[in-house]
């Protein structure tokens, strides 16, 4: 037994079981079994004179003996097999979340570059012709910036800090686009609600980037409705092109929420039957 138990511990489930051959592995230790209940009695299968020896009872205790030997083996087995699936699971637990927290951070950094970017130079642009106008701009682009290096850090974050961060950018694109305005309401009482940081300000970039550069006159506008469970932002646009256009400009949305919200939200798009204004909806479940 203890020069079985050892080679079983040592050769078969390293081998075998916890390499997934688990077929090889249950066929072995059948084999096995047999090997060792046939040669526990072979003594007697071969010397006995007891005419009796192989009658039903004799027969129960042989067959006995192997399946006790099987269970004893089992004993050995299972929680060797548990601890060694509790470790691998819990290995591949650590990767996705790390694999997870790199994705959030690699979207994270991905946000919004361009329009910081051409804001911060349109800016210096106006130092000299318009300093109020310039120091307004600075002063909120230095709040999302703010906002983005420590609010954003956290896993999730007020509901009303996105809505301030929303205005503040939508602030700065009307500054630095006199032709562009946006509205936001607010349906039911944000106060108190989380969210799951930066995933309004991709949303509305988005929308933003769909508006044809030819119209005069840019707007937007931001339904957030806040129900029971669910949070809803729709965001209608004039002039967004078609619906083909709109959906490929979401790709990088939706990549963001399947990151951070799984299966736990709904993005559509739809255009009104004049094909002017495009709707945008985004439904994202409460944390």
């Amino acid at each position: 037994y203890i020069g079985f138990f050892y080679l079983t511990i040592r050769v078969f489930i390293p081998k075998y079981l916890l390499t997934g051959k688990y077929s090889h592995f249950v066929i072995l230790m059948m084999l096995v079994a047999v090997v060792f209940t046939i040669a526990s009695n072979i003594s007697y299968i071969f010397y006995s004179d007891d005419p009796e020896y192989f009658s039903e009872s004799q027969l129960v205790d042989i067959f006995s003996s192997f399946v006790i030997f099987l269970l004893c083996v089992a004993g050995v087995i299972i929680p060797v097999f548990l601890r060694s699936w509790m470790i691998s699971n819990q290995k591949l637990k650590n990767i996705e979340k790390k694999r997870n927290l790199s994705q959030i951070e690699h979207l994270k950094e991905q946000i919004n570059p361009g329009s910081f970017f051409k804001i911060l130079n349109r800016s210096a642009g106006l130092v000299k012709s318009e300093p109020d106008k310039a120091s307004s701009m600075l002063m909120k682009l230095s709040r999302l910036l703010r906002y983005q290096l420590y609010d954003c850090n956290r896993r999730c974050v007020l509901l009303t800090a996105e809505i301030s961060f929303l205005h503040n950018f939508l602030e700065l694109e009307k500054l630095y686009s006199p032709d562009f305005d946006y509205k936001i309401t607010t349906s039911g009482n944000p106060n108190g609600i989380f969210i799951q940081p930066s995933v309004l300000l991709p949303f509305i970039q988005s929308g933003i980037n769909l508006i044809d550069n030819s119209i005069k006159n840019k707007y937007i506008e931001v339904d957030i409705i806040i129900n029971k469970e669910t949070v809803s932002i729709v965001l209608k646009i004039c002039g967004a092109g078609s619906l083909s256009l709109v959906q490929r400009e979401l790709l990088s949305v939706r990549e963001r929420l399947d990151t951070l919200y799984k299966e736990k939200y709904l993005l559509d798009a739809m255009n009104d039957t004049s094909g002017v204004e495009n709707t945008i909806s985004l439904i994202l479940a409460r944390e």
